[in-house]
This record gives structure tokens, sequence and C-alpha cells, in this order.
């Protein structure tokens, strides 16, 4: 750690693996701001470290947290920041690679606007495109480009901690329900296009979609914290002068319910039946499809899709009802 104070300090939680950790540390290791305005803290979440990574992390003289166990990136991101000596955290991911100018850039938009609570940098894929499309101009929160005041982050609590389950190992949604804390705290936040991190393709395997669908679990416990914003903010995408709701999660209703009219009236023996379910399961799809630029390849995964979402959601209710999460 630096001998001064530091000014950041760069909150990484990881389940281990070198190819991701290796090219992050070499582009913190290329920033362009001074050594001594920042930290990093590695939180490793009930994972190994290896001896190429804990060499390059000691080279680049960072603090080491490790968890006995596997407990989610939000109580990892917790255990890091319980540490952190610098007036900001600055959050990211393992598997992220910052442009030099990281840092630097947070650190000029912070300087030049010290009312800001919250500075929100831009993630984007290989190529330059983003990660989410920003459908208006609300903050989106994603934990793997966001600088939080650390006092403000310690009086909200930090990250919600049970936005993961264990037994599946699904997290999701803890990055909106932190930034909704922070707005009800009367956060200041601010966006910094210069400040960015490049991400790699999400959901590249072959059964990825179906992970990708089970995450719809922790929908249950944003709704029950913040009922007004999750319905203004999730996934609202517009389409001409129509905002659609959670198109996703609609067309998984038809994909299935068409389904199911295709299946009764098959069984019933009427004929017109399974024409009119099949057809609106198939109209239902195009959207899912979509979402994955209609990939053949993974067709027969993306079929399951709906089913699991589906699951996923009511898994999520009896959850924070068993829980008793809030």
């Amino acid at each position: 750690m630096p001998s001064t104070q530091p000014m950041f300090s760069v909150v990484i939680p990881t389940i281990g693996g070198d190819s991701k950790l290796l090219p992050l540390i070499e582009g913190l290791a290329a920033q362009t701001l001074a050594r001594d305005q920042w930290e990093a803290i590695v939180v490793f979440d009930g994972a190994d470290l290896s001896p190429r990574v804990g060499e390059r992390l000691d080279t680049l003289g960072a603090r080491i947290v490790r968890l006995d166990r596997r407990q989610g990136p939000s109580i990892a991101r917790n255990a890091g920041a319980a540490i952190a000596a610098g007036p900001f955290l600055a959050f990211t991911e393992d598997d992220v690679v910052p442009d030099p100018e990281w840092l630097a850039s947070a650190a000029s938009r912070l300087a030049a606007d010290p009312s800001l609570d919250v500075l929100e940098g831009v993630t984007k894929k290989p190529g330059g495109r983003a990660v989410r499309i920003r459908g208006d101009e609300s903050p989106q929160y994603i934990p793997c480009n966001l600088f939080v005041r650390r006092s403000l982050f310690e009086r909200i609590g930090g990250y919600h901690e049970g936005y993961f389950d264990a037994d599946n190992g699904v997290f999701f949604r803890e990055d909106a329900d932190l930034g909704y804390t922070l707005e009800g705290a009367g956060a200041r936040v601010g966006r910094e296009e210069r400040a960015i991190v490049t991400h790699p393709i999400e959901h590249p395997r072959f059964l990825d979609p179906l992970r990708w669908a089970k995450r719809y679990e922790m929908d249950a416990l944003l709704a029950k914290r913040h009922p007004a914003l999750f319905r203004e903010r999730i996934e609202i995408h517009e389409l001409g002068p129509l905002k659609i709701r959670r198109p996703i999660v609609r067309a998984s209703v038809v994909y299935v319910i068409g389904l199911a009219i295709a299946l009764a009236g098959f069984l019933a023996a009427r004929p017109i039946l399974p024409w009119i379910g099949v057809a609106a399961a198939a109209a239902a799809f195009l959207p899912i499809w979509a979402k994955w630029r209609f990939d053949l390849t993974r067709l027969p995964v993306f079929l399951l899709v709906p089913f699991a979402l589906l699951g996923a959601l009511m898994r999520g209710k009896a959850r924070i009802r068993k829980l008793n999460l809030s």
C-alpha cells in the first residue's frame, strides 16, 4: 500500500483464474495516475491464489483478502471495502481490462466536481460497443467501473448481501440495489465517458444462456426492496415513442403459454389449437433469440431459456419468503 493516503481503493472480487486476473493486473500496472494515489485490494472469494498471480500482485503492491468459502461478489466487495484506505472505492471485476487513463480520468472528474458521491465510467466490449444499452440517462451502477465515496458506502451498509445463491452460484441485481440505495441516501451521481474498462464478450459458452436466465432468481428481492424503481428502470426498452417493460420476460411467458396451448390442443384432438399455440410461441421466441443475435449454433439451448427464466422467477419469490430477505 502507498505510504500516503491514496485517493482510490480499487476493490476486485475474484474466484481466481490466471487467464482473467493477469490481464487485469497488467492493466492496473499501466495506470497513468500516480502510484501513491491508488491501492489495489483483491478479494479471493473462496478461491486459490496461484503463484504466478501472487507474484504479480506482490509486484503491484496489492493487498489480498481471502474468504475461506465462496460467499458471492457482494460479500467479497464489502470485505475489500472494509480495509480500504482511500476516500473513494473504485470497484472493478477480475475479467476486465482498464484503459491506462481509467483512474486518472476519474480523478480528474472528481477534482473538477468534488460534490460527486458516485461516478460511473464506461464499460465496453471488445470492439468498442457498450456492454449495456442505456434506455435513458439513468445510471446503471455496473460494478466493474464504479467509483463510490467510501464514507457514504459505509453509511448505507455497502452492497446488500442477499443477492447470491450459494447452492447454484447465481448472483445478480446487487449493482442496481446498491445504486438505488445510494440514490435514496441522497448521493450525487455523475458519469465520466473517459473512464473506460473493456469487458469480454458475455456468456460465450454453449450452456451460458441457461445460466444467464437463472440469474432472474434475484429479481424478487430487488422488486421487494425497491418496488417503484424496479418497475421504472429495470429492463425498459424504447421502440420509437413506446416503452416496453421487460420484453424478454414477457416473451418467455407467451412462449411457454403458447407451447402449453399447442400441447393441450394436440391431446384434446383440437386441430386448430396446436397451430395457434405454435404460432404464438414462435413469435414470442424471436425477441429471445434476437438477444443472442440469432445464433444458430446454440438454438437448442435458447429454446429452453424461457423455461429456465420463468423457473428462476418463481424460485426467487420462494427464496425471499424462505430466507425472509428484505
